[in-house]
């Protein structure tokens, strides 16, 4: 059978395209295959633990469905400028530590960072190479709050260091974590609105000992072994109204299951999680339930609850009779409104591994 020499050069072209996007031809808008976005930076940023400068920017939740969530649930924002990239961790945990050596920060609370700036066709290859680099940073030495930062073991020459910031401290509920990465690590790489990087964020919990859980913002434990894995995330001057379709995923993930206790006969569960930055866009969260034909079964409204208002940790439940929708039967799709009634985002369940336990 003959192919159409048209047909090779369409798909090459999709390939190179998801592989390395250039910046926006539109001032605002995100490009195809973006998934999150870093928001600029306000002037004078300070690496002094404070998470008070990310007050605006884009965020995304980890751990909201967890059954401790006090020492799980956590918040990841991100943000740049034209001298750094800068990253902040908001952590419910009551057993804070990392007992490991500086250079195996892994081991216990803190970030394994995973970042590509690459601009040619390895952007976001099989393998890390220079311009990529995967890193680790905390707040704690040892049970103290002084920050620390390392290189993966085997890549140590990934970038120079230049300028690199942590610092961390506690609050009644967890702690909070800046990184500063400046760009001078990365010399071919140029900082400006609608450049899009690769980036996965792996939050380690060691409940005061060795790291015992592990969960990823984008990706799954495959970011490790190469940055593929990782998510396109666009630098951008503030969150449009317009990026959350794109965005809607990781900034309001979804989970759904069926409590194995119940007081009513037999409902499933959807849990999605509100964003700490700007719930106040959310109207209501309906769970629409399809069947395998796509056809609706219902759509269910989601109640909202704040489970640690000083941190803005909240969520909303809707739950749905399982006769309607039997296990491997259904479709769930959380579709997410603003103040207006108007459709912001539709997010489905994700579907990868957490924890180094294959499926979900």
């Amino acid at each position: 059978m003959l192919r159409s020499p048209t047909l090779f050069v369409s798909v090459a072209m999709v390939l190179f395209t998801l592989s390395r996007t250039p910046p926006s031809i539109a001032a605002g808008e995100l490009e195809p295959g973006v998934r999150g976005v870093a928001t600029r930076a306000p002037q004078m940023m300070a690496i002094d633990g404070n998470l008070e400068e990310f007050a605006d920017a884009f965020a995304t939740p980890v751990e909201y469905f967890h059954d401790d969530l006090n020492n799980r649930a956590a918040q990841f924002f991100y943000m740049w400028d034209d001298e750094a990239f800068y990253a902040g961790l908001r952590t419910l945990d009551e057993k804070q530590a990392n007992l490991a050596p500086d250079d195996r920060l892994w081991q216990g609370d803190g970030v394994e960072w995973y970042f590509d700036t690459r601009r040619g066709d390895d952007f976001r290859d099989l393998e890390w190479g220079s311009g990529a680099v995967h890193c680790y940073w905390t707040a704690y030495t040892k049970e103290d709050i002084r920050g620390r930062f390392c290189l993966r073991p085997g890549y140590l020459d990934a970038i120079k260091k230049i300028g690199v910031e942590v610092a961390g401290r506690r609050t009644e509920y967890g702690a909070e974590t800046e990184f500063k990465l400046p760009w001078a690590n990365f010399p071919k790489f140029k900082p400006q609105a609608g450049e899009i990087i690769g980036v996965d964020a792996e939050l380690c919990y060691s409940d005061g000992e060795m790291r015992v859980f592990r969960s990823f913002v984008y990706g799954s434990p495959l970011s490790v072994s190469q940055p593929a894995s990782q998510a396109r995330v666009q630098l951008v001057d503030k969150l449009e109204r317009s990026h959350w379709r794109q965005c809607g995923p990781v900034m309001m993930p979804v989970r759904c299951d069926t409590p194995w206790g119940q007081k009513l006969k037999a409902h499933a569960q959807g849990w999605i999680a509100l964003p700490p930055n700007h719930s106040d866009q959310v109207g209501k969260v309906g769970f629409r339930l399809t069947d395998l034909d796509g056809q609706k079964l219902g759509e269910f409204e989601a109640t909202p609850e704040t489970f640690q208002a000083e941190g803005n940790f909240a969520r909303a439940m809707a739950h749905w009779p399982s006769d309607l929708a039997p296990p491997g039967g259904h479709h769930v799709t959380a579709i997410v409104y603003d103040k207006t009634g108007a459709e912001l985002t539709r997010i489905a369940p994700r579907l990868v591994s957490v924890n180094m336990k294959r499926g979900y």
